[in-house]
């Protein structure tokens, strides 16, 4: 995965999307981050290699929950716009 990640320019690389807080996510994290430490430590890094580290290790945690597929990345949000549906609440209301 970081030699993928090296292969993208920073300004091409797809955004990455928040994940939600839930456990399954802290126990990876952490498995994450202990192996990074260990990178870390062995190895002498310039910035641009560490935001690559840092985007690679992202990127596999978000596949690692996407794989699971009993998780949703982000809240569902409505596709309308609110005074659409602050419109149509009036409508409903007016007709009931």
């Amino acid at each position: 995965m970081y030699y993928q990640v090296t292969q993208i320019t920073v300004d091409n690389r797809p955004r990455l999307q928040k994940l939600q807080n839930i456990s399954k996510l802290k126990a990876i994290m952490k498995t994450a981050n202990e192996a990074m430490r260990e990178i870390l430590d062995k190895k002498d890094l310039n910035i641009t290699k560490l935001n690559h580290l840092i985007y690679a290790a992202a990127t596999v945690i978000r596949e690692e929950i996407n794989g699971t597929g009993e998780y949703r990345l982000q809240t569902q949000r409505s596709k309308t716009s609110p005074w659409v549906r602050r419109l149509q609440g009036n409508i409903n209301d007016i007709i009931k």
